[in-house]
């Protein structure tokens, strides 16, 4: 090797050891002042299925901590955030399955705290009642006929409770393209900067600041979709909606289970229906002759709504779930659709009472 060429290759050395003694004081820095947005453990036990887009991992136990709440998840043998249930029901058991996404699942609250276990808690007061919590983060009204399919019809319920949220109707209009790695869940940009990128993004602070940035600018441009004037008279979109829910209802009567809808509003401010879905809901359930109830009017009603939604996170409160329980609560029993067994005793106190 000439005089030139190890000069080449010195100040080569240099250059790199200088780029990475750099790369690691920012590193050093970014760790030291807390600067990166921090991994969500609660969204790291997720695994691909056989038959859903993807489920949480079997006896999965997460810390889901924010600025905002800290608390515990964990999942039963078959993946779902709920004790471990027998499949055959005892004799006189009254078995609901609760089907959504994040909502159902519970974000922002303890496993009790839920709407569906609040529901459980109350109607136990009055009879032998089971509330099946089979919530999937990030799911829509397509996937969610899977998990009832799948899952949901070998709990023999009586009856079937879906969570339906507006935001529904935008992933049903513009699909989804996300997949699972290392637990947690990869959009199609995400999986544009290749294995070595996410895996960077996990375990460096620094690129995650930088790439945070990215994936902001997405979340920003997905909101301004949402909000993109005409949306709801795509009725393109809503005819493949209500298909998935269709498909609910023919599931949940095939094994002579009841069925209703409940349209859970996103934190507002509110309009007078977001997407016009109460109405919607409406509509569909009255041709099918299945239950439909909305929780926005007491939402809207509430002395203090801020106090229903974390205002960064947007999931509901407990307070806000225990709202929603005591409403699902009230008109199943104004609707006729608990056994007498069941039916309000003005003694009992209700979720919020």
């Amino acid at each position: 090797m000439n005089l030139n060429a190890r000069h080449s290759l010195f100040a080569s050395m240099l250059i790199a050891l200088g780029l990475t003694i750099g790369l690691g004081l920012v590193e050093i820095a970014v760790r030291i002042f807390d600067l990166a947005p921090a991994l969500p453990d609660q969204y790291s036990a997720f695994a691909p299925d056989s038959v859903l887009p993807w489920r949480l991992n079997p006896n999965a136990i997460r810390e889901g901590k924010t600025a905002e709440f800290h608390y515990r998840y964990e999942h039963n043998a078959v993946g779902f955030r709920d004790r471990d249930r027998k499949v055959n029901k005892d004799p006189g058991t009254f078995r609901i399955v609760g089907i959504g996404d994040s909502f159902t699942y519970g974000v922002g609250a303890d496993a009790d705290s839920t709407f569906l276990a609040q529901i459980e808690t109350t109607l136990n007061r009055r009879g032998k009642v089971e509330v099946i919590n089979l919530g999937i983060p990030r799911y829509w009204p397509d996937p969610e006929a899977l998990v009832l399919e799948h899952y949901g019809l070998h709990y023999q319920p009586d009856l079937v409770l879906v969570g339906v949220l507006p935001n529904d109707f935008l992933d049903t209009r513009i699909g989804t393209n996300i997949r699972v790695r290392d637990g947690y869940l990869v959009s199609s940009r995400a999986r544009g900067l290749g294995a070595v990128g996410q895996w960077l993004y996990v375990h460096s602070h620094a690129v995650r600041v930088v790439l945070a940035y990215a994936f902001i600018r997405e979340r920003d441009e997905r909101g301004r979709e949402e909000a993109e004037p005409g949306l709801e008279d795509d009725e393109a979109v809503w005819a493949r909606f209500h298909q998935a829910h269709n498909r609910m209802v023919q599931l949940a009567r095939s094994v002579g289970a009841g069925i209703v809808f409940v349209h859970i509003p996103q934190a507002g401010p509110w309009g007078a229906g977001a997407l016009d879905l109460p109405e919607r809901l409406r509509r569909f359930c009255a041709k099918r002759e299945c239950g439909v109830i909305d929780v926005l009017p007491a939402m809207m009603a509430h002395p203090d709504p801020n106090a229903l939604y974390y205002p960064i996170d947007g999931h509901c409160t407990p307070a806000g779930y225990a709202l929603i329980a005591d409403v699902i609560v009230r008109e199943l029993e104004s609707q006729g659709l608990l056994p007498e067994a069941l039916q309000a005793d003005p003694a009992v106190p209700t979720a919020t009472e």
